[in-house]
Order: C-alpha cells, then structure tokens, then sequence
C-alpha cells in the first residue's frame, strides 16, 4: 500500500483543573472564547506538504501530530511500527516513575555503578568515570538517561524497575497501544551487531561488548545492522507513541510532581538539534527524546504552540540506511516546522477556548 496522510479528529478531554498548575509552564494565558460548533479544515497543502517531505527520504518516514485542545491528529504512515532506538527510553521512564510514586523506588539514594554495569554507544557517565565505578543518586540517573540519553544510566534505571516486561505492562496499562519495550541496552546493542543471544548480559558491558564486536566480520555486522530495521521488537507505531506523550501530557497514572519532573529532565534535551528543535524558534518549549541506531533516526515530543494556541503532540520516525543522516535529520525538522505552523496558525489565541468547546460537546473537528 502507498503511503498516505489521513485526517480525523479524537475525542480526548483535557486534564483534570487538579493539575493545572503542573501545566502552567506549558500554557500562557488564551484569550476570548471560539464560537461553540465552530469548525476547523485541513488545507490540502498539509498532507500534500508531508507526502513531499517524505519521498525525500523514500517515504521512509512516519508522523503523527496530535493538537492537545482541540483533539485533531494528522498521521503519515501512524500506524506502521518503527524501531524507538533510545526513544524506548520514554516508555520506560513511566514504569521508573510508577514505581517513584508509590514509594518503592526513592530518588534520593545514593547507589553505585560498577564499571560491569557501563553500557556501550553513547554513555557520558561511563566517559566521565575514567573506567572506575561512579557514585550517583537515582535521580541523577533519571535525568542522564532522559536528558543525555545515557545507555548505562538507563539500564540500571530500567534493571531498577522491573526490566523490559515491566515498561511494557505499564504502557499497556496506560491504554496505549503499538509500543513495546524488549530489549535492555546492552541486549540491543548485542543485537545491532550480531552477537549471539547466548552471551549471558553480564558479558556485555561496555569495554568486553567493544572487544566481542571487533571479532566479528565486518559483513556479519552489517547484516545485524540491517536486520535491525526490520526487527519487530523494541518498536513504536507514530500513532501510539503520540498517545503514550498524550498520557504524560495529562498527567494520566503520574502524580504531579512526577509529571512536571518527565517533561523538565525532557525539556532540557539538548540531543538532535537538527531534528524537532533545528527549524523551530529558539525559545520553543520543547520536551522531547530523540532516538539513532542504524537507520533509525526519530524524535517524539511535547511542543508548546505560540500565541495561545494550545500544545502540539509530534512523533516523527525515519528508518532508511540509504539516506544520510542530514537528509533523515532535516525531515524530522521540516515536518514538525509545518505541523507547528499549521496548528499555530489555526488555534492562535483559541487553545483554551477550543478545549472548553470540546469539554461542553462542541469539538473542533479537522
């Protein structure tokens, strides 16, 4: 089947008011109120934008956008799975938090990293602790597996919280489908190259992983490589990942503290400047988690929209091994610049009104 944009409209309610003050980083003062029934179209040029986009990188490329106030979602390919790579790191903050919030897991402890426990790809930790085990309170780790995508600092966050199985529970808990959590890091950086699931994970830490991966043949590994792609586990579909940063967005199974703990550590992101944030004003509010392994190169996030015009929900999935990096890069940017304009546009100074007109059985409709 050729890909193709689709447009309908989902009857989500705002959060409680209970939480309205955890959202107020987000959400500037709206002002006057929009017409009840009043009605919003979706120009051709969007979906016609999106679909050029997209054949830049071979229509390789999946998005869905979600406008939080009024409900409207704009999908590209939303309901085709897409390898997370460190977007994985999301799903699996959310069981970490579960658990923050009922007591079982204090952020506050002091625990200490074994040189056994760095994981291999992009650890700043494991590159700060000159090969000698760290100390470091779990919301340091927190915030090092959400804020600089730290592999060692989230294996031990996601050992901490019940492994792979238990991230997924919590998903399914949450009423979201079509994102699954497998693997730890180590596991699918094993996987990336080809190592055999026979390695026992102890095995796989970061300076003894570097020395199994340099063994094998270079074409095995490009093999691995490719079969990554194409591997069903550790996947996300668009569309399911919006409904997962939805379920943050409203606080939905986190206390508020929690919340707005989530979206500072996603806030203050720094990785892929070229992607979500690279076509976006600077001072954007943006809470997202980028994610790169092979041909994956992704980001999802949470965008605070201009001019009262509410927030904009944006997960964006390329997976090509035959595009470079730049290409997959500038299609992530472009496409959220064009949703943020859309929807900029379209609610200025309604974002607020729109979510009341819905509450009160009158929703904006794209």
């Amino acid at each position: 089947m050729s890909p193709r944009a689709t447009f309908l409209a989902l009857g989500i309610l705002l959060a409680p008011s209970g939480r309205t003050a955890a959202q107020e980083p987000l959400t500037p003062p709206l002002p006057g109120p929009m017409p009840m029934g009043a009605a919003c179209v979706v120009p051709d040029s969007v979906g016609e934008g999106l679909r050029r986009i997209a054949r830049r990188v071979g229509d390789a490329v999946g998005v869905s956008a979600l406008h939080v106030e009024s409900g409207a979602r704009i999908s590209f390919n939303g309901d085709r799975p897409y390898p997370m790579a460190s977007v994985s790191k999301v799903p699996m903050a959310l069981e970490f938090l579960r658990r923050v919030d009922l007591g079982e897991i204090d952020p506050a402890e002091t625990v200490v990293v074994t040189v056994e426990e760095f994981r291999p790809g992009h650890s700043p930790l494991a590159a700060w602790s000159g090969a000698r085990s760290a100390r470091l309170t779990v919301d340091s780790l927190f915030s090092l597996m959400l804020a600089q995508s730290d592999n060692t600092a989230t294996d031990v966050i996601l050992n901490m919280s019940g492994g792979p199985e238990a991230a997924t529970r919590q998903v399914h808990r949450l009423g979201v489908e079509g994102v699954r959590v497998d693997r730890s890091e180590a596991r699918t950086f094993a996987d990336l190259v080809g190592l055999p699931d026979t390695i026992p994970e102890s095995e796989l830490y970061r300076y003894q992983y570097f020395r199994l991966r340099d063994a094998l043949p270079d074409a095995h590994r490009q093999a691995a490589r490719e079969r990554y792609g194409t591997d069903p586990r550790d996947t996300a579909t668009p569309n399911g990942m919006t409904d997962l940063l939805l379920t943050i967005h409203e606080g939905k199974g986190l206390t508020p503290e929690s919340r707005a703990w989530i979206l500072d550590v996603l806030n203050r992101s720094r990785s892929g400047r070229e992607r979500m944030r690279g076509r976006l004003p600077q001072s954007t509010f943006v809470a997202h988690k980028t994610g790169t392994m092979g041909g994956a190169i992704n980001d999802v996030g949470i965008v605070a929209l201009p001019d009262g015009a509410g927030h904009l929900i944006v997960s964006v999935f390329v997976n090509t091994l035959r595009r470079p990096t730049w290409r997959r890069e500038r299609t992530i940017a472009e496409m959220t610049r064009l949703l943020y304009d859309y929807f900029g546009e379209e609610f200025r100074g309604r974002g607020a009104a729109v979510a009341l007109a819905r509450r009160f059985g009158a929703p904006c409709t794209l």
